[in-house]
């Protein structure tokens, strides 16, 4: 089950994150580390009501960030022109829980809360090395948007869009 999240979390959701670095960092992807996610990230996604979690007897798999906040470079993204989005940001699944359909469910349980709040467009974004992710976007409906370096020396970023009709 999809619920909010409380600061009660905060210490299951920082032990998932660890399980998924170590994961990730395994398949190739330095997009997480110790330095980011935080606690301080999800706890200010908390203060605004825009993180999620997923709750399974009683055991926290996973967690999501639903945002009407994109980061700082969005706004130079070529973006399908909208009035309102929803970004998702800092989706992390237990890797023990994996192979479920928990991460589809965020996406489900992300358009859904759209319609009903006259959201058209969910966005994302992720290293470009990171295909795990890329492959959960287009599975789950994302249309690739482009890349693009913050700087010379930092990894390229991929970006995804869904339109919700």
């Amino acid at each position: 089950m999809i619920r909010k999240a409380t600061s009660e979390d905060l210490t299951y959701i920082m032990a998932i994150v660890k399980r998924v670095v170590t994961v990730m960092n395994r398949q190739g992807s330095y997009q997480w580390d110790d330095s980011y996610p935080q606690v301080k990230d999800y706890q200010k996604d908390i203060d605004r009501g825009e993180l999620y979690v997923f709750e399974t007897n009683s055991t926290l798999v996973g967690v999501c960030t639903i945002s009407n906040r994109g980061h700082e470079e969005y706004h130079l993204i070529a973006w399908t022109p909208h009035h309102k989005f929803f970004t998702l940001k800092r989706l992390a699944i237990d890797p023990s829980a994996r192979g479920k359909g928990i991460a589809d469910q965020f996406f489900t349980y992300a358009e859904q809360l759209a319609l009903k709040n006259n959201v058209t467009l969910i966005n994302t974004d992720t290293f470009s090395e990171n295909h795990y992710a890329q492959q959960l976007f287009k599975r789950n409906g994302y249309q690739f948007v482009q890349t693009r370096k913050e700087n010379e020396h930092a990894p390229k970023l991929a970006y995804f869009e869904k339109i919700i009709e």
